[in-house]
């Protein structure tokens, strides 16, 4: 690792701790309470080191029971904390656009990791509050622009299977089934594997 990237992600690290993110399994997690934790991710564009390195802060909402159901019945998940929501924090921000913070080698980095602190603070935890309470996040995540297309398949019916709500979950399956009945592609074949786990667990 470069002394620029070290000497960034540590003092990005040091930063949000103040905010109670915390390094755990590869990713800074911030405790909400039950079964919810803030996630933050600092994207990397490297190809100006060993000068200049620039982030892009990623803030999203975990959920620790949403999380072990997905991991047991995917394949292609990856296996640290990952959040079932997440935004650029640009895109949180007045302007709504992408945003990089710009590291430069003998700069001070302790400032500009401290700017990047100072925008999770006013513009992400708001949206971490907002959708780390359970009972909100169910209401608004089958809403438009909430999750990928390529996630609703699979995390709603496993919010309705949490909520009780067993013949709606299977009814998601049943539909996204059909519709990838003729493919053969990599995510059609991934979500017949999840189908037939599920229903191996819930059915």
């Amino acid at each position: 690792m470069s002394s620029l990237k070290e000497e960034t992600l540590a003092a990005c690290q040091s930063a949000l701790a103040q905010l109670g993110f915390e390094k755990r399994k590869g990713a800074l997690l911030q405790e909400r309470g039950g079964q919810a934790s803030g996630w933050i991710g600092l994207n990397l564009a490297t190809h100006g080191l060993p000068r200049l390195l620039k982030v892009n802060p990623v803030v999203g909402v975990r959920f620790s029971h949403l999380e072990e159901i997905l991991l047991s019945l995917s394949d292609d998940m990856p296996k640290s904390p990952a959040p079932v929501i997440s935004k650029p924090l640009g895109y949180l921000m007045p302007e709504k656009s992408f945003r990089s913070w710009e590291f430069l080698e003998g700069g001070d980095i302790e400032r500009v990791a401290e700017s990047i602190a100072g925008a999770v603070r006013e513009y992400g935890e708001p949206f971490i509050a907002a959708y780390s309470d359970w009972d909100a996040f169910s209401r608004s995540v089958g809403d438009a622009g909430i999750l990928m297309e390529h996630e609703r398949a699979k995390i709603l019916p496993i919010v309705y299977f949490i909520n009780g709500d067993g013949e709606e979950g299977q009814r998601i399956i049943d539909t996204e089934l059909e519709r990838v009945a003729s493919s053969t592609d990599m995510y059609a074949q991934s979500y017949r594997n999840f189908a037939e786990k599920f229903r191996g667990r819930f059915g």
